[in-house]
């Protein structure tokens, strides 16, 4: 076994089963290695896209699995950049593994450019990853090895990316398997280690949750990273029986019409949501880090009456909002609080009253969010409701950027075991959707949609030739075409009363996806009415590209408002206050 063979060899050993690769003659060893391996080799387009599919591949594992991604020196690793970053910011664990140039060509001069095709990885990939390493033999041992791939699928998991220059990529490597189980078994050790609680913070939040009389627990989409499956969260929500609220991360991790699945609160949310969570007298928050996006840019306000013991792992996410009055920080992994919790005895004040009231307030929400969209047209909330009645489509994968995919994530409605998997996330970075639904229905070898925007797919459209390539992944993709950049297009109407660049009538190029289809191989579909969509959907997906043409309705239910006052000083309204109008 050569260098190259051991370290996918480790990787493989933590349940790895496909790797996304764009070959190079910087990693050539690397990529015999893996095309002689057990690994299932898909060959993307662009290293953007290679590591994107990773992370997809891992998110489909229910985070559990690290996704493998392989590229060559210099621009291969610049070209990941976005997607590694991505990736950092929604905790996903990958590896990516590239080449580098030989030893004795690294820049050790100071110069802006020494050797071929060389780039100071590991000072890019530093600040967006939890390790960056060169793997040399001689200078890291196997502990330090088992510690560094470890890192990826313990704590607060994220990518790990590693190098090999060229000549140590085919050194041989002494006593391989022994060593390799070695190293499975220490990692196995500290995942172990990593999911205990205490039960110093089991009891306290016991206390909380039994002396409140207007509880609320709100489940973020680190449940999920932490590997706690739908069914215990489930039982959790149920044993407690208190109003339950989830993020956009976290939202698809109980059906919807669950009796006390009470929506996602926030600044573009349901109205009884806001208004449940802004009641309580004490709030549990699992695995949601209180992001600017999720608290309407006001994390104090956030659950504002109310006790609140927020449980987080990533002690950074904890001091930037040690601010927050009323509020204690438990820092630990929550899959070891949802066992404890599980586990004890917990008797709380009865709720009847307060979970009446609750869902009162849904009806009435529930009612206008019904008259609000009366209308028949194409619009992202008609197209939501569709997905959501769909049997067939269990697994869907959207762009995590654009106007079109707001409203569909708005009112999407999980059944309990659909899946809304967003191609990035926190980032927010246009053009990840079909990468990484490409990695998700490898990992998964079922039927997977990708919802992408008109304007998001022709960022990596080269992936439909990855597709094409790959005949036998069953992926269907959803062009949401709206006519340009719907989101840019507003924002600048709103600031200059014009648009440049967002659209055909300013720039752009209005794409023919029909062409696009046919030369990857797909079938196309194109749908310009509610009742067109329907049919299609009935019957069936199958790798095709199907294209919507999007009604814009400019209207994506309530939200928080940005107001000024007398001074011209701006303020965002309390999320209580929004209403439907």
């Amino acid at each position: 076994m050569n260098v190259a063979e051991f370290i996918l060899g480790a990787i493989q050993n933590l349940g790895t089963d496909t790797a996304f690769c764009l070959t190079g003659g910087m990693a050539m060893h690397i990529n015999r290695a893996a095309d002689e391996s057990d690994l299932r080799m898909i060959y993307c387009n662009h290293e953007q896209a290679v590591a994107a599919a990773a992370d997809g591949y891992a998110r489909a594992k229910d985070y559990q699995v690290p996704g493998l991604a392989i590229v060559t020196s210099g621009p291969g690793v610049t070209n990941t950049i976005t997607s590694v970053a991505s990736a950092f910011y929604d905790s996903i664990p990958e590896f990516i593994l590239a080449g580098q140039v030989k030893t004795a060509d690294i820049n050790m001069y100071g110069v802006r450019s020494y050797g071929a095709q060389e780039t100071p990885h590991l000072k890019l990939m530093e600040p967006i990853t939890k390790a960056a390493f060169r793997y040399v033999p001689a200078e890291v041992d196997d502990d330090a090895l088992a510690e560094k791939l470890a890192l990826a699928i313990t704590g607060r998991k994220g990518p790990v990316f590693i190098e090999i220059p060229l000549d140590i990529q085919a050194q041989a490597v002494e006593d391989a398997k022994e060593r390799l189980t070695k190293i499975n078994a220490k990692i196995t050790r500290m995942v172990l280690d990593d999911k205990k609680a205490s039960e110093t913070a089991i009891a306290e939040i016991i206390s909380g949750l039994v002396a409140a009389s207007k509880p609320v627990l709100v489940i973020g989409n680190g449940s999920r990273i932490a590997g706690i499956p739908r069914d215990k969260i489930k039982k959790l929500v149920e044993k407690l029986g208190i109003p339950t609220l989830f993020t956009w991360a976290s939202f698809d991790l109980l059906s919807h019409d669950h009796e006390l699945n009470f929506g996602c609160a926030g600044g573009l949310a349901p109205t009884h949501a806001n208004k449940i969570l802004q009641a309580a007298d004490f709030v549990l928050f699992l695995g949601a880090r209180l992001d600017l996006l999720t608290t309407a840019f006001n994390p104090n306000n956030y659950g504002k009456s109310a006790r609140r013991i927020v449980v987080e792992l990533d002690a950074r996410e904890i001091e930037k909002n040690l601010a927050m009055q009323n509020t204690t920080f438990i820092n630990e992994n929550i899959a070891g609080i949802f066992d404890g919790l599980a586990e004890s005895e917990i008797k709380l004040q009865p709720a009847d009253g307060w979970l009446s009231n609750a869902n009162l307030l849904r009806l009435s929400d529930e009612k206008s969010e019904l008259l609000a969209f009366v209308d028949k047209g194409l619009t992202t909330y008609k197209i939501a409701q569709v997905l959501s009645g769909n049997q067939g489509v269990d697994y869907i994968v959207p762009t995590a950027s654009g106007y079109a995919i707001e409203g569909i994530a708005r009112f999407y409605k999980p059944n309990g075991k659909s899946t809304f998997a967003w191609g990035g996330h926190v980032l927010g970075s246009m053009g990840l959707g079909l990468p990484s639904a490409i990695g998700a229905v490898a990992a998964l070898n079922r039927p997977v949609v990708c919802l992408e925007g008109d304007g998001g797919l022709l960022l990596n459209i080269q992936e439909v030739f990855t597709l094409a390539a790959n005949p036998d992944l069953p992926l269907s993709i959803i062009v949401l075409n709206n006519g340009g950049y719907q989101s840019i297009i507003k924002s600048q109407n709103r600031a200059f009363n014009k648009e440049f660049g967002a659209s055909s009538a300013s720039g752009l190029y209005a794409v023919p996806f029909n062409l696009i289809s046919d030369l990857a191989g797909l079938t196309y579909i194109k749908c310009n009415t509610l009742t067109e969509f329907e049919v299609a959907m009935e019957k069936g997906l199958h790798r095709c590209l199907l294209e919507l043409k999007v009604e814009e309705d400019g209207y994506r239910g309530p939200a928080v408002q940005t107001k000024f006052d007398k001074h011209g000083k701006p303020y965002s309204t309390d999320i209580e206050d929004i209403s439907w109008c």
